[in-house]
């Protein structure tokens, strides 16, 4: 198992009470977080799992015996409440919430199945780090329009800007060995032609056609200065409990935020306003200190690569007779 799935699977399993906790997960395909051998667990999609089968049976790389087996589907058109039964202490949504055409009312939707105490976990790629670094991070005005327009398939800005700016995910691990955390994101090619980009925007114009993006290019201080945003207008009645920023050293580029349903809004928006001043006066953001060191790491490999060439070796006489002439 890679590092990062891993340490997502930790992070997102911990604390449950399999025994006594009702657990949902969205999304899960044929990676899920949570096993349904461990408890009451289910799990919810926009399709049924014969459905999925049948949207994946192009991607030779998906094995759809994988699939997990789907107890709720989540019809755009329908409130999740409707959907399933009962309410959950634990939803768990692992690169998910990147695709949801409207965020704030997914986010809402969820809160109204969760207990009292229950829990939201989310996982949300790094747009920094992944095939969205030379796309724009998401504004609230966009989060806004969406909200209001209670979209159901994303935006035909949304879907431009992915189109023309999207690298190939297949180079995201090179991108990071070769430039480490400051990717020349200038000279990175994009991956769909320009030829291709306006039919892209076009679909989006055709009546209910979901265009499956990346709505939305975020990073951990973004989302939290969103969220607090949005719940000092009321607009976002959750709390964040606990938050995980991006691990490098595992190899993982995404971050994880745990919310709780919170009525009070001043109570809301001080919980973000805490993991806000965290970020900013301590983030797992990487310093110019930290850029010059990792600068300084390189340079030593190269260094000790020239010292162990053969043309070090050949001139080290010539050096040593120079040194001696000073």
């Amino acid at each position: 198992m890679e590092p990062f799935i891993a340490l997502r699977r930790e992070r997102l399993n911990r604390g449950i009470r399999f025994a006594h906790a009702r657990c949902l997960e969205i999304g899960a395909l044929i990676d899920p977080v949570l096993c349904r051998e461990n408890g009451n667990v289910f799990y919810a999609d926009h399709l049924s799992t014969e459905e999925l089968k049948e949207q994946f049976a192009w991607n030779t790389n998906f094995d759809s015996r994988q699939l997990v087996e789907i107890d709720y589907i989540w019809k755009k058109e329908c409130a999740l409440k409707k959907c399933v039964d009962g309410q959950f202490d634990y939803v768990i949504a692992s690169h998910v919430a990147e695709h949801v055409p409207d965020l704030i009312g997914w986010i809402e939707e969820i809160r109204q199945i969760l207990k009292p105490d229950g829990q939201l976990r989310l996982v949300l790629p790094d747009g920094r780090y992944s095939f969205d670094m030379k796309r724009q991070p998401t504004r609230l005005a966009d989060l806004l329009a969406a909200w209001l327009k209670k979209s159901t398939c994303p935006e035909t800005h949304l879907v431009l800007d992915f189109a023309l700016n999207k690298i190939n995910d297949k180079d995201i691990p090179k991108i990071h060995a070769e430039y480490g955390l400051y990717p020349d994101k200038e000279n990175l090619e994009s991956q769909i032609p320009f030829s291709e980009v306006l039919e892209w925007g076009e679909r989006t114009l055709i009546p209910d056609h979901y265009e499956d993006i990346h709505c939305w290019v975020l990073h951990l201080g973004l989302f939290v200065k969103l969220m607090m945003n949005l719940a000092e207008h009321g607009l976002i009645k959750m709390a964040c409990v606990e938050w995980f920023d991006i691990d490098p050293s595992k190899l993982s580029y995404e971050f994880t935020v745990f919310l709780v349903s919170e009525k009070n809004r001043e109570k809301c928006v001080e919980s973000w306003k805490e993991v806000y001043e965290k970020i900013r006066i301590s983030p797992y953001q990487f310093s110019f200190a930290q850029h010059l060191e990792q600068e300084n790491i390189k340079l030593k490999q190269e260094l000790t690569a020239i010292q162990n060439s053969f043309c070090w070796r050949v001139t080290s006489p010539l050096r040593q007779l120079v040194k001696l002439f000073k």
